[in-house]
């Protein structure tokens, strides 16, 4: 029995050591892991910020600060500047002090990075078409840039981008922080100092050369849209649906953005039936995304001429749309149609699911 015991103790303890060395060797491998690829911040259009302190750390435990001076993008998930580019590990913490100047407030967050998730879009990549005709196949690109967006109320996302491709990793919540009195005494010579200043604060919301005059008097007046933003994050099951009169075929690609700062290039029917496409990146895929904020594409008409589009949706009428449609059904399968008129010059926009179909009538239509 004695001896049944201690069997069954060496075993484990074989066991747990085999865990130890294996997660060893695996930290040991995600630490030497290196990429080229730099840092930028984001934030929504009239919303300014400046990052105070503070950036990604990195798996090797050094890190890359994310001030650059004050952003204002002109949409949501927009890259600014950055300050640092070239081959480094991959963050696996956010941690870092914000002034969001709209709220005359400083958030912080700290916060883990899911690691893996964004090793392997690095490892992976993606593909983008060709629009070479000596070289027609589709390009393997690999992804550059971590991209950190700030909106109101302490809202941070993580984003991994590339051309042509930008994928949410993370969303995160910042807590309001004060600086401590100590620490402002010793930045008196510092530029960080003046975004404490109320003075310099409102300087910056009232600056056309940081929040255009026109944002600036919608935005006069109303409330801060607190939530907004975890709103695009929303994501519902829908696929393209193209009606082409003069042409059954979509060529090179569908450029999508999403309004919860993703975007994504399709490829259309001809590099699908040449090239072996993943599924994930073909314009009919159906699946769960956000809603797009604006569209492109392009089609070859009969007699060989291409074509392309353009489409810019109200926000206000695809949300409530995609609402009406679904009715609180996440599974409810949803086609966005454009429907290309005879003529070729125009296009009218639908978008139909759960037996109804409703014309997209305030959207911006382009074609070209």
């Amino acid at each position: 029995m004695i001896l049944k015991i201690k069997n069954y103790f060496l075993v484990a303890m074989l066991q747990l050591l085999s865990v130890v060395v294996s997660c060893q060797d695996k930290n040991k491998k995600t630490m030497k892991e290196e990429f080229d690829w730099k840092e930028t911040v984001s934030c929504p259009s009239g919303y300014p910020v400046d990052v105070f302190m503070g950036g990604l750390e990195l798996t090797t435990g050094g890190y890359t600060s994310l001030y650059s001076g004050v952003v204002d993008n002109a949409e949501w998930g927009s890259a600014g500047r950055s300050m640092s580019s070239g081959v480094k590990p991959l963050p696996k913490r956010l941690n870092v002090i914000w002034i969001s100047f709209a709220e005359k407030t400083f958030y912080h967050v700290d916060a883990e990075l899911d690691y893996e998730k964004i090793a392997g879009l690095f490892r992976k990549g993606y593909l983008t078409p060709s629009y070479n005709k000596e070289h027609p196949q589709p390009y393997k690109r690999t992804y550059e840039t971590i991209n950190v967006g700030f909106a109101p109320g302490g809202v941070a996302m993580v984003w991994v981008a590339g051309i042509g491709r930008q994928i949410e990793v993370g969303r995160y919540q910042g807590i309001k922080t004060e600086i401590p009195k100590e620490q402002v005494e010793k930045l008196k010579d510092e530029p960080e100092y003046s975004m404490l200043r109320p003075e310099y604060q409102e300087s910056i919301m009232k600056n056309p050369g940081i929040i255009p005059q026109e944002v600036q008097e919608a935005n006069k007046n109303k409330p801060i849209p607190y939530g907004l933003w975890d709103t695009y994050r929303k994501k519902y099951n829908w696929k393209f649906n193209f009606d082409f009169p003069n042409s059954n075929e979509i060529t090179n690609r569908v450029t999508c953005f999403y309004f919860n700062g993703e975007k994504e290039i399709l490829f259309g029917d001809k590099p699908i039936k040449l090239y072996q496409i993943p599924e994930e990146l073909r314009w009919n895929k159906s699946d769960k995304k956000a809603i797009p904020r604006k569209i492109s594409f392009s089609w070859i008409e009969k007699e060989n001429k291409l074509r392309s589009g353009a489409i810019t949706f109200n926000e206000a009428q695809i949300f409530k749309t995609f609402e009406e449609l679904t009715q609180g059904n996440k599974e409810e399968s949803i086609k966005l149609t454009i429907r290309i008129i005879h003529t070729g010059d125009d296009a009218s926009v639908w978008l139909e699911g759960n037996g109804k179909s409703i014309g997209l009538y305030k959207s911006e239509v382009k074609i070209f």
